[in-house]
Parts: structure tokens; C-alpha cells; sequence
């Protein structure tokens, strides 16, 4: 970035503190979303079962040296979410503005290919819901000025994206998601929130069931031994192990 000053000569002193904060103000919007990620998993039920999909890089070793190759494990959403007899895929947005931009939830826009780099995420979603009986596809959108969450179809998102892409508005206004999505409500603690994602299940079909207090205990210990074994696998993957 070349800032310049009033008589528009170059300012490389307010240039590098421009690139500052900007540099501060993303690290503080990935943040948020780490929270709300982590708040999110926190609140979800006993009686349900929530997985956490990786996007690790990974290398494959079509040679030695420099033939080797490295990609990135690009994953179709951030949660797995399942309570019988429903399983949901779910991608987590959270933005601190009245209107989400398409660019900070999907990534950069491509000119040439007409979409947005995560795009094709939500076209894998919206086609596993169409494929699957008993899948529900949705991205849940925080948007923290209000306080307000919403689970929002992916299908629905998509089309909007779709629009966006051919001239229509870059950016998801709330009364969308109102209009679109199911309430998700939150509550605040000290200093972290939790959501009603029991709530949000019931209100999409998802079905609710009693649990006895032994039973809930075996839920949670193999919910905990599952997401054990899971990190485990991730770790060695990623080479960590």
C-alpha cells in the first residue's frame, strides 16, 4: 500500500501503519470467528453429536525435493451436527457489520470462472441435500452488532451468491437471513456466549429425545472418545504425530 500525504507526496510511515492495522483488524475478525466456533460446539446438546472438519495442508510426495507436491485439504463446511434422525452440515459465519460481505464469508471473487473462491462449498452442500434424505444443509451467520444468529438454508445462500455474481448486491443484509433462515437464540456468559442449537434442531424437524441421566453420561463420554480418536487420526495426517 503507497500512502500518500496532503501534497501527495509518498508517506511510507502512514502507508506501513495503514497495512498495520489492517493486518490487526483481520487477525481480530479470524478471532471472533475461532469464538464462535468454539462457543457453538460448546452449546451444542448432549444428546447430539458435533464434529470439527480440519482444513490442514498436506503433502504428497510425487518425488524428492522439489518434484515434491503440497496441497491443502479443502473441507464441504466447518461442522459435522447429528441427532437422529437428522444430519447437518454446517459452515459458520460471523461478521461485526449490518451487512456480511460476500467477499469476507466466501473469499475473494474470480472475474474470469463468475465465483467466489469458497463457492463451490456451497454447491457441494446444496447438492448433498438435495441427494440425501435426512440432510439438511445450512450456513449459521453471527452478526454481532445485533446480537442476532441465524441458520440460513445453504440452497438459499447460494442463489444469493449466484445473483451477486451476475451484477446483484455483494453483500447479506440481515433481513435476508430473517427472512430465509431460522433464530438461532444466544444467551451471554462472563465472557463467552452459548447458543440454543437444541433449539435451533428442534425447530428444523430435528427431533428431541428424553435422555436418562446415565444415559446422557455414556452420550457425552463417547462424544469425548470419538472427538479423541478423530483429533488423533487429523494429527497423523497432518504429520504432527
Amino acid at each position: 500500500m503507497l500512502w500518500r500525504n496532503g501534497e501527495h507526496y509518498p508517506d511510507p510511515t502512514a502507508g506501513a501503519a495503514f497495512q498495520r492495522i489492517a493486518r490487526e483488524e483481520a487477525r481480530n475478525e479470524m478471532n471472533e470467528g475461532k469464538r464462535f466456533e468454539r462457543d457453538f460446539k460448546a452449546s451444542v446438546p448432549p444428546d447430539a453429536w458435533c464434529y470439527r472438519l480440519r482444513d490442514s495442508p498436506i503433502s504428497y510426495y510425487g518425488g524428492s525435493g522439489a518434484e515434491g507436491i503440497r496441497f491443502a485439504q479443502d473441507n464441504i463446511c466447518d461442522f459435522v451436527l447429528y441427532r437422529a434422525p437428522t444430519l447437518y452440515l454446517l459452515e459458520l459465519k460471523t461478521v461485526g457489520t449490518p451487512s456480511a460481505s460476500l467477499t469476507s464469508l466466501f473469499g475473494k471473487y474470480d472475474p474470469e470462472k463468475r465465483c467466489y473462491q469458497k463457492q463451490r462449498h456451497l454447491q457441494e452442500m446444496a447438492k448433498a441435500e438435495q441427494a440425501a434424505a435426512g440432510l439438511l444443509a445450512l450456513v449459521v451467520i453471527c452478526y454481532r452488532r445485533t446480537g442476532h444468529t441465524y441458520a440460513v438454508p445453504a440452497r438459499n445462500v447460494l442463489e444469493w451468491v449466484e445473483r451477486a455474481a451476475s451484477g446483484g448486491r455483494k453483500s447479506i443484509p440481515e433481513q435476508f437471513c430473517e427472512n430465509h433462515g431460522t433464530p438461532v437464540a444466544s444467551r451471554q456468559l462472563r465472557v463467552n456466549w452459548r447458543y440454543d442449537v437444541a433449539g435451533m434442531m428442534e425447530a428444523l424437524g430435528g427431533e428431541s429425545h428424553s435422555m436418562t441421566d446415565e444415559e446422557l453420561r455414556e452420550k457425552v463420554w463417547i462424544n469425548e472418545a470419538v472427538d479423541m480418536v478423530m483429533e488423533r487420526l487429523e494429527g497423523m495426517k497432518d504429520g504432527t504425530d
